[in-house]
């Protein structure tokens, strides 16, 4: 859209920030811009054809992550720009605080200001308090907002550029199926792909995964159907791609069963301009996308909720079915289809038909001419004191608080050894997780430690938590949560009635018998010390119905651990990680060992993989240590057990990934990730490495200067991308 005005005699400045909704977007900017962390906190500029974008270079691309001095500086450099190159119009969207900055700014200097509007979530009237001009690129949402919300948006349509998206020749032989997403309606595409290759295997089908993951959302629909598939014979994945030129060229059909509120659904337009008929859901805007060169259907309402993952009857899916079979056997129909889809491409969806709509929209705020006038006049009038100002250049300066609150303190712990009570994810690589990850916590170390919390909040861990010793303060919280749950006075076991031997400090209370005080260290002899004995439930692993799978277990050092694990062995048949914690210095009676566990793995499947969370114990005044740390006496740590190598090598690609989340993210072991998600994608493989900082930058120099001093192995670690490929094959 902006390129269509500059080229209409705009000028255009574009401010900006390094924010995306998904970081396989950030692909073009990366080539201008390879380091980008090398430029945090300063604006750079990113040429776009005859267009410059000026960006506030952000610690995180995701939205939600902009702090509070990246948005002062965003800010203190639009005020800049609307002083110094004092725009007719300002034109914007977005709906978040700062957004809303943006209308009253330009109207406190008397420019009018446009907004673009291309979903169904701006339901508050906040946003569009400052705006003049409202524009959107359908009918049907300009409807919905007139109805609902009761402010006029003008329907401008969708902006293709043809040399990236209309092809020159047509095979016109696969049905067509672009980012396969639940809110797409994957699901929905997943069973009308599995039917086609019983009925039609004749039929070729294709997808375009652009942000989505088609492996994922094959494997999960098909388990829902009954039988988990990981590829079907009939369909030909490609991989996100910025020129649809292919896709469209080997299209017949394109299918769009959206099952959220689409605004119009670029895709179609782009369909439409190359003569391809569509198959879509009566959703929003689509009906308008395609005229009549298409076919529109309705699913039962079930289909329309969240998580967009409901699955169709046969009934329910044949009229899709026969509109496919259709347009690929009967040749006259499909060529009428056609025929209309050229028309309304050229008459709705062209280039110029939009650019039109678009210049005669603005004309009306254009001509006012703003620009030419004295900002101040209107300062003043809406000025309580009646005051006036004139931005300067701002200041950029690096801010590094954020880096220093979530980043390990220099020196404070060992290499291999990470920072506790955090988890270690990245906004530049984004996990596939399918359903949820479920863990099973003896003593609900991961509430104790604030790990809960971080855990839900990725919404892709389940955590059942046992109390024994009730030391959860305030239980009440966790109940009705959908990935917390907490029982109190109960933990695993034998199954069998015991005794929990209630101490002085919680923390010491077991089912286990305190060692006698002669035996204890001085530190403990008031908190072992007994107070009550009482009756506790344990329960057995193998005895908990409705288990399903237990990728996690981790179990404490004042349990009967090989009570828990030879109870357990059914349940723990395909568990991914065992956590156990290991005491160096006993406290208390028939206390786990590491021989014990590690001859228990050994013979269930299991291996010791490391150490983790070692505790030190210092012999130093406790005001000293405080202030210059010494703690030398190591009295316990969690063993970790993988599975063995051969169980590792049967996984699944979903369980590879489950486990390479798991230890990258909890215990920042990233390289043994890598090894796993390698198994799974090379190329995704390379991705964690790069989100976490572990690939070296390009090096600036002739690649055949530096393959003249290496051998072509070691140039990998040079940044040469395409050699490290190699090496990882």
């Amino acid at each position: 859209m902006l390129l269509q005005l500059v080229a209409h005699g705009y000028e255009v400045q574009v401010l900006g920030a390094t924010v995306f909704d998904n970081p396989k977007g950030m692909g073009r900017l990366k080539e201008q811009f390879p380091d980008l962390s090398a430029h945090q906190h300063q604006l750079i500029e990113a040429e776009d054809g005859p267009l410059t974008h000026q960006l506030v270079v952000s610690y995180s691309h995701n939205r939600n992550h902009f702090t509070t001095h990246e948005e002062g500086l965003w800010y203190s450099q639009y005020l800049y720009m609307l002083d110094s190159f004092k725009p007719d119009m300002v034109w914007f969207y977005g709906g978040q605080t700062l957004d809303m900055l943006i209308a009253d700014e330009a109207r406190d200097r008397g420019i009018p200001v446009a907004f673009y509007l291309a979903n169904g979530n701006y339901k508050a009237p906040r946003w569009c308090r400052d705006v003049d001009l409202i524009l959107t690129d359908s009918q049907a949402t300009a409807d919905m907002y007139r109805k609902e919300v009761g402010y006029v948006a003008k329907p401008v349509g969708k902006f293709i550029a043809p040399e990236s998206f209309v092809a020159e020749h047509h095979e016109r032989k696969r049905l067509l199926f672009v980012n396969p997403s639940w809110q797409k309606g994957a699901s929905v595409f997943v069973q009308l792909a599995e039917k086609l290759e019983r009925e039609r295997p004749d039929i070729e089908l294709e997808v375009v995964e652009a942000r989505a993951d088609w492996p994922a959302v094959l494997r999960e629909t098909t388990r829902k159907m009954g039988k988990q598939r990981s590829a079907l014979s009939n369909v030909v994945v490609t991989p996100n791609t910025s020129d649809m030129r292919g896709p469209y060229s080997r299209a017949r059909v394109v299918v769009a069963p959206s099952l959220w509120w689409e605004s119009s659904g670029r895709m179609l337009a782009e369909a439409i301009l190359n003569g391809i008929p569509a198959l879509i859901t009566n959703r929003g805007g689509m009906p308008e996308m395609i005229g009549n060169a298409g076919i529109t259907f309705d699913f039962p309402d079930a289909c329309y909720e969240e998580p967009y993952q409901h699955l169709l009857s046969d009934e329910e899916l044949q009229p899709l079915m026969d509109a496919v079979i259709s347009f690929f056997d009967d040749e006259a129909l499909y060529q009428d289809y056609v025929d209309r889809a050229w028309k309304i491409g050229e008459e709705k969806h062209h280039l110029d038909r939009a650019t039109d709509r678009l210049l005669t929209a603005l004309a009306p705020l254009v001509r006012q001419h703003a620009g030419n006038k004295d900002f101040t006049i209107s300062q003043k009038k809406r000025h309580r004191q009646r005051l006036t100002y004139r931005a300067t250049k701002p200041e950029f300066k690096v801010d590094n608080s954020l880096q220093q609150l979530v980043s390990p303190k220099a020196g404070a712990k060992q290499v291999n050894e990470p920072e506790a009570n955090r988890l270690w994810l990245t906004d530049n690589f984004t996990w596939e997780i399918i359903g949820k990850i479920m863990v099973l916590d003896n003593r609900a170390s991961l509430i104790k430690s604030g790990f809960a919390e971080q855990m839900a909040a990725t919404e892709a861990f389940g955590i059942v938590a046992f109390d024994p010793a009730s030391e959860i303060k305030d239980p009440k919280q966790y109940e009705g949560s959908d990935y917390i749950q907490l029982f109190q006075h109960a933990l695993l076991g034998d199954g069998k009635a015991t005794t929990l031997h209630a101490c002085v400090s919680p923390e010491m209370s077991s089912i286990l018998s305190p060692l006698p005080v002669e035996k204890l260290p001085k530190r403990h002899h008031l908190g072992a010390k007994p107070l009550a004995e009482l009756p506790i439930t344990t329960v057995a692993l193998d005895s908990i119905d409705g288990l399903g799978n237990l990728d996690w277990l981790i179990l404490d050092e004042l349990s009967d651990a090989m009570a828990v694990l030879e109870h357990g062995k059914k349940s723990l048949t395909d568990t991914l990680l065992i956590q156990a914690r290991v005491a160096f210095q006993l406290t208390h009676e028939k206390q786990p060992n590491l021989a014990e566990l590690q001859h228990w793995a050994s013979r269930n499947g299991f291996r010791f993989y490391r150490f983790h969370n070692i505790s030190h114990y210092s012999h130093l005044p406790d005001e000293l240590n405080a202030r210059v740390p010494c703690a030398t006496e190591q009295e316990g740590a969690d063993v970790l057990f993988l599975p063995s190598h051969e169980r590792i090598a049967a996984l699944s690609n979903e369980n590879k990934t489950k486990l390479a989340f798991i230890l990258s993210a909890v215990f920042a072991a990233h390289d043994i990730a890598f090894d796993l998600i390698a198994d799974v994608s090379k190329e995704k493989a390379l991705e964690l490495l790069e989100a976490q900082g572990l690939l070296p930058p390009p090096v600036a120099k002739d690649n055949n200067e530096l393959n003249g001093k290496f051998p072509k192995k070691e140039t990998a670690f040079l940044g040469q991308d395409d050699n490290f490929l190699e090496l990882l094959n």
